[in-house]
């Protein structure tokens, strides 16, 4: 309490008093009947003098007073026994128990004394209230007693218009919290909430209606699960996780170990799509997609299977990697070759008995005749050979000369890969001596010689001399056929309209035909004509010849009479060096000679052995 709003010591003395007792509310000011001074003392030495009580009609006495609180004075003695003013007649709260204004009643108080602050509307009632300021005692309209007026702090609110407990309304919140407490101070609490129906205070504040991926609803003060937020669905019927399924894949179940339709069940096989499709041949057969969940799909084949087949597996007789073929890597029902050469046969690849490797089911071919074809037709490991009369080819006609002791090709020398319209064009292998083919021309003399090397040892170009001695036969004829000019005998310029351009197959001309020597039909063709041949000369080593004329040789008239001479068996045209040669002979300046009109035949001194 404010010391400064009161002006008597007495007062002062009596505040004193009032602390020790102002917790005491239930016993009224005007009880305080003893007046003090103030103490010049400390308790609890604390000695007071008071004045003495008037007696009934006599005059006034003086007496000690004891211990603060102590027994007042005794009964004054003596005294009129009359009334007597005093203070002017006031009656204040300092004197309480003190009839001033001597109307017979000593507890009274005058009410202009109650509008103090400190002693607003009774004795000690102070204004004082807590979290207020601005404090006033005014009277009230009804009653005209005093009471406080005061302003509350900020923040404050006497909201129940009490003023023993003040501004007892603290503003927490300007707008109403739903917490048990009015946090406006407008003596409601919590409201604007519906705690029967609203979902962020269901029951009672603070409990939230909240489920995941779902609203949640308030009915009575009861949470509840509402509808599932959009995509989502309580796939388990359970309100504990809410609406706990998302639809993935657009709701269409696919293997991935989710629950993609949210009906509750994963990868259920009824729901499931886009499974792949097995293979179903060979080892796959039967075997059908597997769900593995967040693995997704397989076909578990079995383990003889292969994505690719090789040779691991071995040749078991299955189709390992089910494309419907059984052991390809083996190539099993393939052709394949029985043996080797010309008489390897045909057959099929196939498993052999133990289903390790595979064996080639077939056999091989008859051996046949060998023939100047470049295969080894006979199946001796020898291709095209000419080496003996047991052991040769059966094509080759070749003639021997017993006056000469000369063996020597019947037709001119072909390619084996020549044909009737192709002179064929493998020249490392051996010449042949066979009808109906092109001749081998465009050859030059060296190139004849290292071919007729080719078919075995001793075999060579013929001479010049012994060329013109099987020209010409036993009977020594100009022309293979006879003394007398023939234009259609042989391959001459003359031997058909229009005349040749280029050789023709050997032996066309039946009818140039050199007479070798017994027996009969022992006979050498195109000795005359076709192609001219290269003959070595042994007089003029390593010269050579070329002899026997060609399919563009014309004739010429003489006296009436036609005549031939290039085609004569005697014809010759010594030809020049084709290669620098030493031991004393020499090729100033080799020319190679290489014509389409040129060709040539072989010879071997003697024959060929029997075996």
């Amino acid at each position: 309490m404010r010391s400064a709003l009161f002006t008597s010591a007495r007062v002062v003395g009596l505040l004193s008093v009032g602390f020790f007792l102002a917790s005491c509310q239930d016993r009224p000011p005007h009880e305080f009947v003893q007046q003090v001074t103030p103490p010049d003392a400390s308790p609890p030495d604390l000695i007071v003098t008071g004045t003495g009580g008037r007696a009934a009609g006599g005059g006034s006495g003086t007496g000690s007073g004891g211990m603060l609180g102590g027994t007042g004075g005794g009964v004054g003695t003596g005294g009129s026994g009359a009334c007597v003013v005093t203070n002017g007649g006031r009656e204040t709260c300092g004197d309480v128990g003190v009839d001033n204004n001597c109307n017979g009643d000593a507890n009274d108080v005058d009410p202009g004394e109650l509008t103090d602050p400190a002693n607003c509307g009774a004795c000690f009632n102070l204004c004082n209230q807590a979290n207020a300021t601005d404090f006033a005692c005014v009277p009230d309209a009804v009653t005209n007693k005093g009471k406080c007026a005061y302003t509350c702090l900020s923040g404050f609110v006497d909201a129940n218009t009490d003023p023993t407990d003040g501004c007892e309304c603290q503003i927490t919140s300007a707008v109403e919290i739903c917490n048990g407490k009015d946090d406006n101070c407008n003596n409601m609490v919590d409201e604007g909430f519906d705690l029967t129906s609203d979902t962020m205070n269901c029951g009672r504040c603070g409990v939230t209606c909240t489920y995941p991926f779902a609203k949640g609803t308030c009915g009575a003060g009861v949470c509840a699960m509402g509808a599932c937020l959009a995509g989502f669905f309580d796939a388990n019927h359970s309100d504990a996780d809410g609406c706990e399924c998302q639809k993935t894949n657009g709701g269409v179940e696919v293997c991935d170990g989710i629950d993609n339709n949210c009906d509750g069940q994963i990868d259920e096989p009824t729901a499931l799509t886009s499974a792949p499709t097995c293979k179903t041949k060979g080892v796959c057969a039967g075997i059908t997609p597997t769900c593995h969940g967040t693995m997704g799909w397989s076909c578990d084949y079995p383990a003889s299977y292969q994505q690719v087949e090789d040779m691991t597996k071995h040749c078991d007789g299955l189709d390992n990697d089910c494309d419907g073929l059984v052991d390809e890597a083996f190539d099993i029902g393939k052709a394949c070759q029985v043996g080797t050469g010309p008489c390897a046969g045909a057959g099929v690849w196939a498993c052999d008995s133990a289903g390790m490797d595979r064996v080639c089911n077939g056999s091989m071919k008859t051996p046949q005749p060998e023939v100047c074809d470049g295969v080894d037709n006979d199946c001796d490991g020898q291709v095209d050979e000419l080496k003996s009369m047991a052991d040769r080819t059966t094509d080759d006609k070749i003639v021997y000369i017993a006056a000469q002791n000369l063996t020597v090709f019947a037709y001119e020398a072909t390619r084996f890969d020549a044909t009737s319209t192709s002179a064929g064009v493998v020249a490392n292998h051996r010449p042949c001596s066979v009808p109906s083919k092109l001749p081998w021309s465009n050859v030059t003399a060296d190139e004849a010689a290292a071919a007729c090397a080719m078919i075995g040892t001793g075999w060579r170009l013929c001479t010049s001399a012994e060329w013109t001695d099987v020209c010409n036969g036993p009977t020594n004829t100009t022309f293979p056929y006879g003394n007398t000019y023939n234009g259609t005998a042989c391959v001459g310029y003359d031997y058909s309209s229009p005349a040749p351009t280029g050789p023709l197959p050997t032996g066309t001309a039946t009818s140039c035909v050199s007479d070798g020597s017994p027996p009969a039909g022992n006979n050498v063709f195109d000795m005359s004509g076709n192609v001219k041949e290269w003959t070595s000369n042994a007089a003029n080593s390593p010269a050579y010849d070329i002899r026997g004329g060609a399919y563009d040789i014309a004739s010429f008239t003489v006296n009436s009479v036609k005549q031939a001479a290039g085609l004569q068996c005697d014809a010759a045209v010594p030809a020049p060096c084709s290669t620098q040669v030493a031991s004393g002979s020499t090729c100033p300046t080799p020319t190679v000679v290489r014509l389409p009109s040129v060709g040539f035949r072989c010879c071997l001194t003697g024959q060929l052995p029997a075996n």
